[in-house]
């Protein structure tokens, strides 16, 4: 899905992002315009916060801050073993975007914020393992630079492309469980959240939240980012 939005009905977004220094990170893909919208902070405002138990607290952030909250749409895995190792290897991963990236990036959106520019948003509601491909990748993107090319004639001013690629896999659900009817028995199996969470296949196995697969979601991002920097820098 492709979404545009004028200047004037992004403002408040984007007066926000200004406000709380919030940035395009980690999973998200930052090249020439193009960014998977998942935004966190980088610099949280002093505010009190309320904990799981009731309490309240002040704190910077940090990597990890978001381990003292709760999150309500976070997979459980299991094997806790297997998520740390996960984890402790996913932190020597080189990183998808860099600082340069994010920096212009925000120099747009402060732009498009005075009226010098059009955001453009689109891509998948979902990426996935099985459907991933040069082809999907350039096509998407193909799309998106058509809409700009467009909505630039028409408006005269600079478009921002932002995709929702490289990062844009986990699915929220409005319930932990998914129930089926199977031979003529009801069961009831953890929710399909996305690729790199578990498979979409209504079997335990399937459905029990495997950490392995944000490993291969972190190569199927790199990929993608390097077919995007291929296309847009001419490589």
């Amino acid at each position: 899905m492709v979404r545009s939005h004028s200047v004037e009905s992004w403002a408040a977004q984007i007066a926000m992002v200004s406000r709380t220094g919030a940035v395009l990170l980690a999973t998200s893909s930052i090249v020439s315009g193009f960014s998977a919208p998942r935004m966190v902070l980088n610099d949280v405002p002093k505010v009190k916060l309320a904990d799981p138990t009731g309490s309240e607290r002040r704190g910077a952030w940090s990597p990890g801050s978001w381990r003292g909250f709760r999150c309500e749409q976070l997979p459980e895995y299991p094997d806790k073993a297997a998520e740390a190792d996960v984890e402790e290897r996913l932190s020597k991963c080189a990183p998808l975007v860099f600082a340069g990236e994010m920096r212009q990036l925000q120099e747009r959106l402060a732009a498009a914020q005075q009226g010098q520019g059009f955001l453009l948003m689109g891509g998948d509601c979902a990426e996935s393992f099985a459907e991933f491909s040069t082809d999907h990748v350039r096509d998407t993107m193909r799309v998106l630079l058509q809409m700009a090319l467009t909505i630039t004639y028409g408006s005269g001013k600079p478009v921002i492309k932002i995709g929702r690629m490289a990062g844009q896999f986990a699915k929220p659900r409005s319930s932990p469980v998914e129930t089926k009817v199977v031979d003529g028995v009801e069961v009831s199996l953890p929710s399909y959240k996305g690729d790199n969470v578990n498979e979409q296949a209504f079997t335990l196995e399937s459905r029990t939240p495997n950490p392995e697969l944000m490993v291969k979601a972190y190569h199927q991002c790199s990929q993608t980012l390097n077919i995007l920097r291929a296309f847009t820098k001419g490589g």
